[in-house]
């Protein structure tokens, strides 16, 4: 237990009242303001009422300053040279004087004051009279402050002379204050009070509680909490006894040694591990010293009596791991000692060789990690030993502690002047490391004989084996060049030389480093004469992998596209099968279409076709995509020779012949014997109806021919008035064609209609110029009479063409009778009204002649005007004639030129510039011309996949080109668009 003057001076400082601790100033201000209080209170009347307020404010001043001279006196070893007890006994007279005058809180105070001062007096029965009376007042008269604080007080005393029982009980009951003052020291002093009760569990319980809690160790300074190292070490000093009266556990040791300051570690440690060797706990000693001796501060003395001790206590124990900590302790300071006396040093080395060996002797049967570490630090203190070295780690291996057995056999490698004793040592690391399975040893292992050996006998096998361990960690790239060097390398032995090639190609394969395999496989093939076909075709694998892997890339450069063509083309291709052959050409012809090499397309077909294994269905494949090539280019005569080499195999009959007639339609070549074939063998649909059409325009007499396929085209009656249309457009003429124009089934159809009325347009034309060069003979009233009738009789022919116009719901047609009808009513009119009048009539007959003219010409105005505002309803229906220049637009060449004078006859009639302008334009717009026309095929050529050109060219085809064209051309834009979409 702690000294009596520390044990003072912190019950001093727990008993400091709440008022007196909260006076922080120096003792010159307190001297100063004591004596001023003084002088104050010196003039004061008793019944003042700062009286009593006053003389308690001196009497805790004088109280604090008699604890705090004290102190000092202990320090001092001085009893009263500090003039402590003057004002003890004088502020004890001043609480005495104003205790009964207070009440509540302020009188536990000053009677908590009263007791301290009688406490620090040695008036030990006195304070106890006074704790004892705040502690026994009714509940709730003091602060709990107070009576914590109180009891802690009371308790101490009660420590203080032994009463442990009854100390106990207040420490308890003040401990369970949470807000209790210095609370690590009173359950410092509880577990003194268990101790001394024979609880020593609950003794060792408190102390390691407060050791363990930085909070339980601090002081309260004027500059706030500060750790008390000097109490942590009384706490540390006394709970190595309370351990040391039950057997001392390894819990204990590891509980207490990390309790102690890095700083004091060392010593408490040693004073630990003496204590308990004085009470006869070895085992408790053992493992004290045992830490002790890890300290890195020990000087060499401090160790070497530390292993004897431990040693000693082995020896004791009969224990042979203990006898073997001592030894590598004893080895180590060994180690680190300078030795002056070789001789002794000599001998320390052979008794400290027999030790080893005698404890192998004694383990033989019963092999342990005792005798491993014996070994170990053995070599490690004289490493020259090599047969000590290789004995102990052939028990290392013997035990499967691989690691340890590579490090004592490296050890004995490199510490071996003799060549052969070293290789033993390194294959003996070599064979541990491969028994361990543990790669990062068998490495090492490898590497370090490779290092010492570098020509050794096994070089060639080792750095085989490093490949393969390189291999085995998924390393690919380290593996291949590995592998490729022993490979390449100069050897007898050669199942190991060409497994090495192998596994060089097989780590480049997992990797798909294919460029490397290209070049590494073609150097095996020179290297390995027997093994060439095997290793030319890796290469040509890996050409092949390198051009598909390019060609399959969306996002390959031309610049990539062209190196992988030129890859393959100048590819070795001796010995290659056929299959290797037809992948080959296969890769080529995609890369020849993304970089749009015709030349080298072509060239990959042929060459395609030219392997006679090649199946049947990819000759059809790679002829099919001939015929493609060609229809992209529109170079449709190529298309069709190569699609005569094939069999459609997909297709039936008429398809194929649809197929083959269709190409030699566009090729401008005679396709009539395979549209014939075609229908003969049921095709049906739209597209017999397509075929029938094609075959009358094809006709050198397509009147005879559209009368032969009359019946079977009546199924599509707009396709068969549209053939009608297109042949009309041919001849100019309707004779022999009344078969359809006359047949009332199509008398619906747009197209019949508008062949049935071209005749209106000119007979309309004439009737119009001969109605306007008619005029009125004036001569005489006879003649006039007469012109009259004969222009009456022109009207009435207008107005039956008119009734024909309407009967044709024809636009344009009725469009020009009105315009006549219009003018030349008009005309008659006027010209009515400007007729002679008669002479020799009065003014009255002259007024009822002018009534009578008017009255006859009238009508002819009236239905003039009529015919204007019909003119004018006409034109605003904007629907029909827009859908005339719309046909216009998207007519045939042959078709339009039937439209065009319709569209000229309403330029003529047109009602204003507005109207007239577009109409004209139309006509400008719709004039395509055939170098139009070739120049777009020459650009959709060149540029197969340009669906602006395409559809340039479908616009241009459809007015110009060939019949088929447009519909070919539509089908192609759709795939294209389709594939784009996806």
């Amino acid at each position: 237990m702690k000294t009596l003057t520390r044990s003072l001076i912190l019950a001093l400082t727990l008993a400091t009242s709440p008022a007196a601790f909260a006076e922080k100033m120096s003792s010159e201000t307190q001297n100063l303001v004591i004596d001023r209080l003084e002088q104050i209170i010196s003039h004061m009347k008793q019944d003042d009422s700062s009286w009593n307020p006053s003389n308690i404010r001196l009497a805790d001043l004088l109280s604090e300053r008699a604890r705090l001279r004290f102190m000092n006196e202990i320090e001092a070893a001085c009893k009263g040279c500090k003039g402590s007890e003057a004002d003890r006994k004088k502020a004890l007279r001043l609480y005495q004087t104003t205790v009964n005058s207070t009440k509540g809180e302020q009188k536990g105070v000053i009677l908590f004051q009263t007791a301290h001062l009688h406490e620090i007096g040695s008036e030990t029965s006195k304070a106890i009279t006074v704790y004892e009376g705040i502690l026994k007042t009714k509940a709730g008269t003091y602060s709990q402050e107070i009576i914590t604080r109180s009891r802690v007080a009371l308790a101490d005393l009660y420590f203080q002379k032994g009463q442990a029982k009854e100390a106990k009980r207040l420490y308890e009951l003040a401990l369970q204050d949470n807000s209790i003052p210095q609370k690590g020291f009173a359950m410092y002093r509880l577990g003194w009070c268990e101790y001394n009760l024979n609880n020593f569990n609950g003794a060792i319980r408190l102390l390691e509680t407060v050791a363990s809690n930085k909070s339980l160790i601090m002081n309260q300074t004027p500059n706030g909490p500060v750790e008390d190292v000097g109490f942590l070490i009384d706490v540390l000093h006394d709970l190595i006894g309370f351990y040391a009266q039950n057997n001392v556990t390894d819990q204990q040791i590891n509980k207490f040694i990390s309790l102690i300051p890095e700083a004091n570690k060392k010593d408490m440690t040693l004073l630990f591990a003496q204590e308990t060797s004085r009470l006869g706990q070895k085992q408790a000693a053992t493992k004290l010293y045992s830490i002790y001796l890890q300290n890195k501060e020990l000087s060499s003395e401090e160790k070497l009596n530390a292993s004897f001790q431990l040693a000693q206590m082995s020896f004791d124990q009969g224990q042979s791991k203990q006898a073997v900590d001592t030894f590598a302790a004893t080895a180590e300071a060994f180690q680190k000692s300078k030795c002056s006396d070789q001789e002794k040093c000599a001998a320390l080395q052979k008794e400290m060789r027999r030790f080893v060996t005698e404890l192998h002797k004694l383990k033989i049967s019963k092999l342990d990690s005792d005798i491993l570490r014996a070994y170990e630090v053995f070599a490690k203190t004289f490493p020259k030993d090599i047969e000590m070295g290789i004995l102990g780690a052939q028990v290392a291996t013997d035990l499967k502690l691989f690691a340890r057995s590579s490090q004592l056999y490296a050890t004995a490698a490199d510490n071996s002047e003799n060549a052969k004793l070293r290789e033993t040592a390194l294959l003996g690391e070599i064979e541990t490391a491969e028994q361990s399975q543990d790669k990062n040893l068998r490495e090492t292992a490898y590497n370090h004989y490779l290092k010492l050996m570098p020509q050794g006998s096994k070089a060639y096998e080792i750095r085989y084996q490093l490949a393969q361990l390189s291999y085995e960690r998924k390393q690919w790239a380290k593996a291949s060049d590995q592998f490729r060097a022993l490979a390449l390398e100069k050897t007898t032995q050669v199942e190991l030389k060409k497994k090495s090639a192998d596994l060089s190609l097989d780590s480049l394969a997992i990797e798909k480093r294919d460029s490397d395999i290209e070049r590494v496989s073609l150097e095996f093939a020179k290297e390995f004469p027997k093994n060439t076909a095997e290793f030319m075709a890796l290469y040509r694998k890996a050409v092949n992998a390198q051009v598909f892997k390019v060609a399959n890339d969306n996002k390959a450069s031309s610049g990539d596209i062209s190196g992988a063509i030129k890859k393959n083309q100048t590819a070795n291709l001796t010995g290659a099968s056929d299959q290797e052959k037809i992948m080959h050409f296969n890769n080529l012809s995609v890369l020849a279409k993304r970089s749009q090499n015709d030349a080298v397309l072509m060239a990959s077909y042929t060459s395609l076709l030219s392997v006679k294994s090649l199946s049947a269905d990819e000759r059809e494949a790679t002829l099919a995509s001939q015929v493609g090539h060609y229809e992209k280019k529109l170079d449709f005569k190529s298309a069709y020779q190569i699609a005569l080499k094939m069999k459609f195999p997909k297709l039936s009959v008429s398809e194929k012949e649809l197929k083959l007639g269709t190409l030699a339609d566009l090729a401008g070549l005679k396709p009539q014997g395979h549209y014939n074939k075609a229908l003969a063998k049921g095709l049906r649909g739209t597209t017999e109806m397509s075929v029938r059409q094609r075959l009358v325009l094809l006709s050198g007499t397509p009147v005879s021919e559209l009368k032969k396929q009359n019946s079977k085209m009546m199924t599509s009656q707009k396709v068969l008035a549209e053939t009608a249309l297109l042949v009309y457009a041919k001849n100019k003429s309707t004779r022999d064609m009344q078969f359809v124009l006359k047949n009332s089934k199509l008398s619906n159809q747009s197209a019949i209609r508008f062949i049935n009325k071209q005749y209106f347009y000119p007979q309309q034309k004439r009737l119009d110029q001969k109605i306007a060069a008619h005029n009125l003979d004036l001569k005489t009233d006879a003649k006039m009479g007469k012109s009259i009738q004969a222009r009456l009789k022109l009207l009435t022919e207008a107005d039956r063409a008119l009734t024909e116009a309407i009967k044709l719901k024809d636009f344009t047609a009725q469009l020009m009778v009105l315009t006549t009808v219009e003018r030349e009513n008009a005309r008659l009119n006027q010209d009515l009204m400007s007729t002679p009048t008669p002479k020799g009539l009065t003014p009255k007959e002259l007024a009822r002649y002018s009534s009578m003219l008017k009255k006859s010409a009238d009508p002819y105005l009236a239905k003039a005007r009529l015919a204007q505002g019909k003119i004018q309803s006409l034109w605003n229906q904007k629907s029909e004639w827009q859908n005339i220049l719309r046909d216009y637009t998207k007519a045939r060449s042959e078709v339009q030129a039937l439209i065009a004078p319709e569209i000229q006859i309403l330029v003529e009639l047109a009602p204003n510039k507005q109207v007239r302008a577009l109409l004209e334009d139309t006509l400008d717009q719709g004039r395509a011309t055939r170098s139009d026309l070739i120049s777009a095929r020459d650009n959709v050529s060149e540029n197969p996949e340009d669906t602006k050109q395409i559809e340039k060219l479908i616009n241009l085809e459809t007015k110009l080109g060939h019949p088929l064209m447009s519909s070919y051309l539509e089908q192609r834009l759709g795939q294209i668009q389709r594939s784009r979409s996806l």
